[in-house]
């Protein structure tokens, strides 16, 4: 590439398709009422229905105060009164495994170490018991096509937060632990390495609102524009 052309104005071979992202969450009928109950059955959950809640939860989570990433930890605050559990929870990544069943292999030898260090096991008031459910969510064409990394940067400032969500927290767990997100993915096969790249993979999006990760994604874009990089 001549050195007289800004990458960040160069246009690619193949744009960056925006994807919508909606879905519905459906009952499973299980519940738990206390802390041994929880543990029994996240030892033996669907797997789907462990990355719903360890996962999805920031797809409910847009406004207002940010507590905890999953509703395991949310629960545990909130339902069990149980502080030290919740952040032990609120602690686990589970992009850091390389699949569900090592994520819930490492949140169930969490859950059984608390309990062996109670004397007594806590129960949810009655109506706050955990109620376990599943989703089923579809990625459709979003309309935005992204040419530059200039326009890319744009058309995210616009696009929904579900859309951030999609391409973001879900190509990480399509990818697996050692994946990218898409944004990076489309950078490094139309561009090449670029430090946005790199500030990308630095991100702890999982403990970000996926308000705040919208931001830090975009600021982390201008800085290196501002700075010069390419």
């Amino acid at each position: 590439m001549a050195e007289n052309v800004d990458i960040h104005q160069s246009r690619a071979r193949e744009p960056f398709r925006f994807m919508d992202y909606e879905g519905l969450v459906m009952p499973t009928g299980l519940r738990a009422g206390n802390l041994q109950e929880f543990t029994e059955i996240v030892k033996h959950a669907p797997l789907e229905m462990l990355r719903h809640h360890l996962h999805r939860t920031f797809m409910r989570h847009r406004f207002g105060v940010w507590d905890y990433p999953n509703d395991f930890a949310a629960w545990c605050s909130h339902a069990l009164e149980d502080r030290a559990l919740a952040e032990k929870l609120a602690a686990m990544d589970p992009y850091a495994h390389d699949n569900l069943e090592r994520a819930r292999e490492h949140l169930t030898g969490i859950l059984e170490e608390h309990l062996r260090g109670l004397l007594v096991v806590p129960s949810a008031r009655p109506g706050m018991e955990f109620h376990f459910s599943c989703g089923r969510y579809l990625t459709t064409p979003g309309g935005r096509e992204s040419w530059t990394l200039d326009d890319l940067r744009a058309d995210m400032e616009e696009v929904a937060l579900s859309s951030i969500f999609c391409h973001f927290h879900e190509a990480k767990l399509r990818a697996g632990s050692t994946g990218a997100d898409d944004f990076s993915s489309w950078i490094l096969a139309q561009f090449g390495p670029h430090p946005f790249v790199d500030r990308l993979a630095e991100l702890d999006f999982y403990f970000y609102t996926l308000e705040d990760l919208k931001r830090k994604i975009l600021d982390s874009y201008d800085a290196c524009r501002n700075g010069g990089a390419s």
